[in-house]
Formats: structure tokens, C-alpha cells, sequence
């Protein structure tokens, strides 16, 4: 500042030998360094909570592998421009990410998703060597019985699974406009308090349902750059 105005911060940080004056502060990108657990995790993006969680999986340094679950192509767009913003946070030149079409012919409720997306990661985990799955829920915004159901069905494949997502917090809202979500905020604030309603399906039809997705899967090999959205669409596309 000047002798008259000096409303600005000056970090100066003081060593036995020298004085250092930093003149530019950046505030980061938030969370612990990248890939400081060292451990792979699986998460999966089928809707804006799914994304911030795969966000905050990658921002509590683990190394995740992305797959992605949908149900109509007109979804396809807005799930891919999601997963370009995220996969910067990686910090790969080069990634892998997976996409699995779920063959129905409806809007899926918001359990049932959770469900199939859930055993989706499971099959995949399981025959793989990544022994945790990231999941996009939490105990404060959906059901505990449901959410515990699910903890059961990981941990009986001997899968450790984490939830990153420990309610709705600003912490969340900031991750979300990382995204490109600032619209959605909203749908994503009225999620804590949401009544879910139960969606319960017969369990030999969410396996077929789960099977039959998993033989859907496309694998997308991208070259990280400022926008790969097109790029990733037209892969996907291009083997439907």
C-alpha cells in the first residue's frame, strides 16, 4: 500500500540467514496434497452430489479412478462437462475414464440410483485391485438404514468404503462452483432436506440391471487439456 493507504497483507517469513517477502498469494485449490494417501479409491458420477464427492475424494489425497454411470445420452453432456472440470484436480496428463449406460427407459429415483451406482463400484472393485469405493451420500442427507445397507454390501467384498460428503456445508458449495455447479446450488442445498421416498425393487432385478450395465462399459482415454469435453463425447458416442 502507500503511507496513506494500507489496507493490503505483506507475507514475509524469517529464517536465521534470510527474510522472504512474498508479493503474490494464492489461496490453492484447497484439501491435502495430491495423492498424499498413496491409495486408490473408485468413485462415480451420475448426478451433481456424486461429482462434489468425487471432487472431495480427490481433495482428501487420493488417487481416484473416475467411472461414470448414465442412463439416457441427453444426460451425457452435462455428467462429461462435470467430470472435465474434475479431472484437472488430478493433476495426470493422462487418465482413464470409464462410462456405464444403465439400461432403463425411465428417471431412475434417487435411492434406486444410489443403489445401482453403489453395486456398480462394487463389481468393479472387487475384480480389481482397488480394495475402496467412494460413495456420494452421507448419513445426514439420506436415509441411515439405506446407508447402511450399502456399507454391509462393500464391506462383505472386504471393501473399505468412504464417504466423503459429512453433510452440506460450504465446504461442499465451494467444491460445486469448482465445478461449474453455481446453478444447481440450490437442488444440491435442498437435498438436506429431502424426503426419499422408497423405491424398493425386487433384488434379482437391480443385479440384472447391474450386470447388464457393467457389460456396457466404454473406456475413454483422454489427453488432459483446457477442454475436453467434445473430445470425451465423441468417444463415447462414437461406439454406441
Amino acid at each position: 500500500g502507500t503511507s496513506k493507504k494500507y489496507d493490503r497483507k505483506l507475507y514475509v517469513y524469517l529464517t536465521k540467514l534470510n527474510a522472504y517477502i512474498c508479493i503474490y498469494y494464492d489461496n490453492g485449490l484447497g484439501g491435502v496434497p495430491n495423492n498424499s494417501q498413496n491409495k486408490e479409491i473408485v468413485c462415480c458420477i451420475f448426478d451433481e452430489l456424486s461429482a462434489v464427492s468425487c471432487l472431495e475424494t480427490i481433495k482428501q489425497g487420493f488417487d481416484v479412478k473416475i467411472i461414470v454411470c448414465y442412463s439416457k445420452d441427453s444426460e451425457l453432456l452435462h455428467l462429461v462437462r462435470m467430470v472435465n472440470q474434475i479431472i484437472h484436480r488430478t493433476v495426470k496428463p493422462k487418465i482413464n475414464l470409464e462410462f456405464y449406460k444403465i439400461p432403463v427407459n425411465k428417471k431412475l429415483a434417487s435411492l434406486l440410483l444410489a443403489e445401482i451406482t453403489t453395486k456398480v463400484l462394487v463389481q468393479i472393485a472387487t475384480t480389481s485391485s482397488t480394495k475402496r469405493i467412494s460413495l456420494g451420500l452421507s448419513p445426514l442427507i439420506h436415509p441411515v438404514d439405506f446407508v447402511e445397507s450399502l456399507i454391509k454390501q462393500a464391506y462383505n467384498k472386504n471393501l473399505v468404503p468412504y464417504f466423503p460428503l459429512s453433510g452440506l456445508d460450504d465446504n461442499v458449495f465451494e467444491s460445486a462452483r469448482e465445478i461449474g455447479l453455481e446453478k444447481y446450488l440450490d437442488r444440491i442445498k435442498k437435498l438436506g432436506s429431502s424426503r426419499f421416498y422408497n423405491s424398493k425393487q425386487p433384488a434379482k432385478k437391480i443385479e440384472k440391471i447391474v450386470e447388464e450395465s457393467i457389460t456396457s462399459k466404454k473406456t475413454v482415454s483422454v489427453n488432459v487439456g483446457q477442454n475436453n469435453v467434445h473430445e470425451i463425447l465423441d468417444e463415447v458416442r462414437s461406439n454406441n
